[in-house]
């Protein structure tokens, strides 16, 4: 069992919960087993779970926070739990992002020994029961080879779209970082790509750690991702003020990608669904980063 030692630990794990399910026993259990030289703490930032969650994390020794849930906020929650935080490094993984290997911890952890990198970003594999698009999605954006960003050229919104990965699904910094540069609280999507800009403007490195991985997917209607990318756009709109975007040219070359893939791989039975996906996924980025998501709050 996970227990929260009284020695000053090096590092905190932050997971932002509500009705979390069975799958956070399985992270906390593979958290549990990482082979880490080092104490680990676990803070919890709960917005009101009405399941099993508060008895699980109880059941591990987790240091727990509630808050409202109208008061859950992407950037003001993990700006919460770091005030929290008592490690060195601040590790944020997400309730239904689940660590592969024992190695996780430490491989997120260890491109942070050099002092110029600000921020790692693991990598995203699908669940394995996840749909195949979402299986190619994943396998695109979150590659093998790692990556090391060290400036942007005055174009954000090429940044954006073209580091998909960067995401605090699984991430990890240093907290004196965090201190420095902080979560902006205006945003409330989109934070960790904000943060990296804001990283990088600051002369600091940004590393994709592939060795570092979590099985983490969503299984999206297109109902369900028209409103969520309808958020990203707004997101992308309000966080990338400057420089031209490509995104008409990403994305027919991710979409004939992905055609391609289906085809070869034996999947051909998914291109109408794919397609039907794709135009979803443009038109629900495109409408939203020309409006405000307020529409579409929850």
């Amino acid at each position: 069992m996970l227990m929260v030692s009284s020695v000053k630990p090096k590092v905190s794990i932050i997971l932002l919960t509500k009705n979390a399910g069975k799958r956070l026993i399985e992270s906390l259990e593979i958290i549990n087993k990482q082979n880490f030289k080092g104490t680990i703490e676990v803070i919890a930032v709960d917005s009101g779970s009405e399941d099993e969650t508060l008895e699980i994390l109880k059941d591990y020794d987790v240091n727990i926070f509630q808050i409202q849930p109208e008061e859950f906020h992407h950037s003001k929650n993990r700006n919460l739990g770091a005030e929290y935080a008592n490690g060195e490094y601040l590790v944020y993984l997400t309730q239904d992002a689940l660590p592969i290997s024992k190695d996780w911890l430490t491989n997120l952890i260890s491109p942070l020994k050099n002092k110029d990198i600000a921020v790692v970003y693991g990598r995203q594999i699908a669940n394995p029961d996840a749909k195949i698009m979402d299986k190619f999605f994943y396998s695109y954006f979150y590659p093998e080879n790692e990556i090391t960003i060290t400036k942007i050229d005055n174009n954000e919104k090429k940044f954006y779209l073209e580091n998909i990965f960067i995401s605090d699904v699984c991430s990890a910094m240093k907290k004196d970082i965090w201190a420095e540069i902080k979560f902006t609280d205006e945003v409330n999507m989109s934070e960790d790509k904000d943060f990296a800009l804001k990283a990088l403007k600051r002369n600091y490195k940004v590393i994709y750690e592939p060795k570092s991985a979590v099985h983490h997917s969503h299984d999206y209607n297109l109902i369900s991702l028209f409103k969520r990318r309808f958020k990203d756009g707004s997101a992308f709109s309000e966080i990338c003020l400057d420089g031209e975007d490509n995104f008409m040219g990403n994305g027919l070359k991710y979409f004939q990608k992905q055609i391609k893939f289906l085809a070869i791989n034996g999947y051909k039975r998914w291109i109408p669904y794919a397609i039907m996906y794709s135009f979803v996924n443009f038109i629900g980025f495109k409408l939203g980063s020309k409006r405000n998501t307020s529409i579409l709050n929850k």
